[in-house]
């Protein structure tokens, strides 16, 4: 699977306009993409306190690169690069080759939820075999008991020519709000996965996103 999380700024200071605008008109031509299998869009929440640099977030996946860059060539793009050109501004985008540990059967478009997603590197004191080894043996499967889990997905960020900034590993959990997201964290199966996240996890960035179904 080939995951895309995009961040971006609005154009205008007017947000309640530019909201409009993403919701009513950008998220519907984006939704029009072949091939598209899932789409989250959210606004981008506090994490630890700190105000995010960016408003919102977007997280599109497709069954392959090919399948991606297929959709990247379908009509919907002009009006789409036309209308991010006029609304958006700040736009990162970062690549994942991707799998899904926990499917989404059950999601619905218009359906709210709680996504988080995590940036970072592995610890790799004994070599990155073994610290892959954990991650996929281990870490995964901990985190894959979480209560209420609606969605998991996992993979290794695709390096972009001239990037230094990048990690190595992204982690997608969804979850049906913040509330259900903080007991999760907060069961024998949370404190397990913190337990294991400090001693293998390296160099996070975690976004939060107050988010959306689309598709």
């Amino acid at each position: 699977m080939h995951l895309t999380l995009v961040a971006f700024n609005y154009q205008s200071a007017d947000l309640a306009a530019e909201e409009l605008n993403y919701l009513g008109h950008h998220v519907q031509l984006a939704r029009r993409f072949p091939g598209l299998r899932q789409y989250y869009t959210g606004r981008l929440m506090k994490v630890a306190g700190k105000e995010p640099d960016r408003v919102r977030a977007a997280i599109m996946s497709f069954d392959d690169a090919a399948a991606a860059a297929s959709a990247m060539r379908s009509d919907v793009v002009p009006a789409l690069l036309a209308d991010t050109q006029a609304h958006l501004k700040d736009v990162t985008s970062t690549a994942v080759e991707a799998e899904t540990i926990v499917p989404f059967d059950s999601r619905r478009a218009g359906q709210q939820c709680f996504v988080m997603v995590a940036e970072f590197d592995l610890e790799q004191s004994a070599g990155l075999d073994a610290a892959e080894k954990h991650y996929l043996g281990t870490h995964v499967s901990i985190a894959r008991r979480l209560p209420g889990l609606r969605n998991y997905v996992i993979g290794k960020l695709i390096k972009t020519p001239g990037i230094q900034d990048s990690r190595y590993r992204m982690a997608v959990l969804v979850f049906d709000s913040l509330d259900a997201y903080r007991a999760a964290y907060a069961s024998a199966a949370g404190r397990e996965l913190l337990a294991d996240e400090q001693a293998t996890i390296r160099n996070a960035r975690v976004y939060r996103l107050d988010a959306r179904v689309e598709a």
